[in-house]
């Protein structure tokens, strides 16, 4: 009974360790996970810190160097927050190696009991002395055989008992010298906080200077903001003309193609099975202009309202098409350049403020087929172009359907 009770504390042993495997396994790959997304963020970072320094060089503090300064902020917070992540896996994985060790040293403990017990049934049994006697001194043949095995036996379960022992150990001191680097690892990580906490808050100083430098400005912001909302409203009154003008068409064709129709469909089942997978249209930008509706950066009770997204670029840049479809409209909007409408089945993508078109209305195109260009104005460092999404008469959210 004893040694049933033995074994079963044994197999819990092991079992307590593989478990622990396992959940280091899991535990490594969301390590993994969360070293590549804090990455992608320090990568954001750097390419909006680059855009912060282009827009500097301008002679006056502009609305699109708060903005951005307001983006770096945004991913500094998510920079911190992945570190936090980061932090807590690090502690998981300490504890683990913490139990495992615990495990292993009871393990070891029970392996040296279970030694002791094989050496004093040994001597109790004069194996070690007398094998030869109690051979000879065997009734027949078969006796001195099971005699002799039995010895054998013995000698190679000391054998798996020693051998258990020394690998016990082993992986003792193997676990706990990662253990150590997991220590180290977490003091790492702490510092590393402790170092972009710092520079939030110099950022967070900067974004508060740069505003309260621009509010002395308010005229001219107004100004400016009105100006923005002209150019929102005439762009928002030729999609919908061109919506309404579409939809009469298809009602006054309908009975002539019913192909055209299927294909109109497929289309936009196409398009929207992509929603998450889309490139930007640019090749090198940064969204610092959302969706909907948002307090403006210094207006503090003005709200502004973003049909869709705004991508800064700090080079002339080349704009693509984000899905194959037709060009329906090229419109000549004051004071925004050029925008292309681009129509995929019931989806319509817009992009506004190009100062180059090189497609032509009724043209077929492909996905991130080139349309256009942006090219810095003399004297600036940066250009803005505005991207909508509409699924027939309704906005979408662009940042949804962009690959994150």
């Amino acid at each position: 009974m004893r040694e049933f009770f033995c074994n079963v504390k044994v197999v819990l042993i092991l079992f307590s360790i593989l478990f622990s495997f396992f959940q280091l396994e899991l535990n490594a790959q969301q390590i993994d996970d969360l070293k590549e997304k804090k990455k992608k963020i320090e990568k954001d970072i750097n390419e909006i810190s680059t855009l912060i320094q282009k827009t500097e060089k301008e002679s006056t503090t502009s609305l699109t160097n708060i903005k951005l300064t307001k983006k770096k902020i945004d991913l500094k917070n998510s920079l911190i927050k992945q570190i936090d992540d980061e932090t807590d896996e690090v502690q998981k994985r300490i504890t683990f190696r913490k139990n495992k060790i615990d495990s292993l040293g009871y393990k070891i403990k029970l392996i040296k009991e279970e030694y002791r017990r094989i050496i004093v049934f040994s001597q109790k049994s004069n194996l070690n002395n007398n094998l030869l006697m109690q051979i000879f001194s065997a009734n027949d043949f078969n006796q001195a055989y099971k005699r002799l095995k039995f010895y054998q036996q013995v000698l190679i379960y000391k054998k798996q008992i020693v051998s258990n022992y020394r690998k016990s150990i082993n992986e003792i001191k193997d676990e706990t010298s990662k253990l150590n680097e997991n220590i180290n690892q977490l003091t790492q990580k702490q510092k590393e906080k402790e170092r972009e906490v710092g520079e939030l808050k110099k950022d967070e100083l900067n974004y508060q200077l740069k505003v309260n430098l621009l509010n002395k400005k308010k005229k001219q912001l107004v100004a400016d903001l009105e100006e923005q909302k002209q150019i929102s409203k005439k762009l928002n009154d030729e999609i919908r003309k061109l919506i309404e003008e579409e939809a009469r068409k298809e009602i006054e064709n309908k009975t002539k193609s019913k192909s055209v129709s299927i294909n109109y469909v497929a289309l936009s089942n196409n398009f929207k099975e992509n929603i998450g997978k889309f490139n930007l249209p640019v090749l090198n930008g940064m969204v610092t202009g959302v969706y909907g509706e948002s307090f403006h950066p210094v207006l503090k009770e003005v709200k502004v309202k973003n049909n869709g997204v705004d991508i800064t670029i700090s080079t002339n840049s080349q704009v693509f098409a984000i899905f194959k479809g037709e060009v329906r409209k090229v419109i000549k909007i004051m004071g925004s350049n050029l925008a292309v409408l681009i129509r995929h089945g019931n989806y319509l993508s817009v992009y506004s403020n190009l100062t180059v078109v090189n497609v032509s209305v009724g043209q077929d195109i492909t996905s991130y087929q080139k349309i256009g260009e942006i090219n810095l104005q003399k004297g600036e460092e940066t250009a803005i172009l505005h991207f909508e999404l509409w699924n027939e008469n309704k906005t979408e959210d662009p940042s949804k359907w962009f690959r994150k």
